[in-house]
This record gives C-alpha cells, sequence and structure tokens, in this order.
C-alpha cells in the first residue's frame, strides 16, 4: 500500500513530466509546475530537493514508459525478422505513443538539456544508448541462430537503424508532418529486408 506521500510524488511526476519535455529545462518556470499540479512551490520543493531533481525525475518517469514499449515490441513470439519488424510498426506510430509525453523525451530533452543542464543531458544519453543496445541485442541473438545476416556488428547496425529511426522523429517533430515517420519506417522494412533477411 502506497502511502500519501508517495502518491502525492507519483501525482507531481506524472503531471510535470510532459510539461518538461515540451517546454524544456530552462523553458519550465515553477509557476507552469505549481498551475499544473495545484500544490504551492512549497509543496512541490518538499517532495524534490530542487527543478533540476524533479525535472531529472519527469524525463526518467518517461524513459520508463518508452523503455517499457521498446521492451514490449522487441519481445513478441518470433525471429529476430519478426522483432524489428515490430518495432518499426511501433516508431510508424510513435508520435501518437508520445503525444501524452509532450513528444518525444529523447529528442527534446537531448537537444534541450545539451547545452544547460548535464545531468538532463546525460540521462537522455543514457536511454538513447539503452535502446541501441537491446535492438543489438535482438540482432546478436537473431544471427547467432542463423536466422540473419550482418554485414557489420549487431551493435553498428543498431546505432544505425536508431539514428534513422531518430531522425525521421525529429523531421516529423520539427515539421508536424507524420509522413517521416511513415516514410522512414516502410523504407526501413525494404532495409532489413534487403540487408540481413537471410
Amino acid at each position: 500500500m502506497t502511502t500519501k506521500a508517495e502518491r502525492t510524488k507519483a501525482f507531481i511526476v506524472e503531471t510535470v513530466a510532459p510539461i518538461f519535455n515540451k517546454l524544456g529545462y530552462v523553458g519550465t518556470s515553477m509557476s507552469d509546475l505549481t498551475e499544473a499540479t495545484g500544490l504551492t512551490k512549497g509543496a512541490l520543493y518538499g517532495n524534490f530537493e530542487n527543478k533540476e531533481a524533479l525535472a531529472l525525475t519527469a524525463f526518467e518517469y518517461n524513459s520508463t514508459l518508452l523503455l517499457a514499449e521498446i521492451d514490449e515490441q522487441l519481445a513478441v513470439e518470433g525471429k529476430a525478422l519478426d522483432k524489428l519488424f515490430s518495432l518499426t510498426a511501433f516508431y510508424k506510430q510513435y508520435d501518437v505513443f508520445t503525444s501524452r509525453m509532450g513528444g518525444c523525451p529523447i529528442l527534446n530533452i537531448g537537444v534541450d538539456a545539451k547545452n544547460n543542464n548535464k545531468l538532463l543531458s546525460a540521462a537522455a544519453k543514457e536511454t538513447a544508448k539503452t535502446i541501441e543496445g537491446k535492438i543489438a541485442l535482438v540482432l546478436e541473438n537473431g544471427y547467432n541462430k542463423q536466422e540473419i545476416r550482418l554485414p557489420v556488428t549487431p551493435l553498428q547496425f543498431a546505432k544505425q537503424l536508431y539514428t534513422m529511426i531518430q531522425g525521421a522523429v525529429a523531421m516529423a517533430t520539427i515539421t508536424n508532418d507524420r509522413k517521416y515517420l511513415l516514410n522512414t519506417t516502410s523504407y526501413l522494412n525494404h532495409l532489413i529486408t534487403q540487408e540481413i533477411k537471410k
């Protein structure tokens, strides 16, 4: 059973996570946070040491949701190709999935925090590397089971795949045009079939 303090803390994080993600660390004011939560500045700081600690916890909340969904996509039944196609299908709808978060947390926080918040920047970088590692593991397992062939190491292929996905996410975000996601994921499916399907 959770305590009232734990429930309050969870409420704060869930409420402010999309705000930090949309407005960025510097762009988010304490009045944005008090208005959204209905709590005083003192109540917020009673639960979190400072704005940076709250922003970091908010990012971790969003990244945990994202990583859990990626785990689910990569855990589908079948061979390595089935898992990769599940992942590209997820990214085809990525804008829908991340809309409640205020957009892609890795892109938004990663770019926003790069020059103004080392802790947040490091957290975004770590999340991106974690996703690359998850994709690489699927590739490595598929290669070891002789389900796929690889022209480069699993991690290198995973990094290139994820770079193309995040490029599509960035362009879809900048232009507000989801065709970047649709076209890139379709192309990735073609690339995966051409490059690594046995």
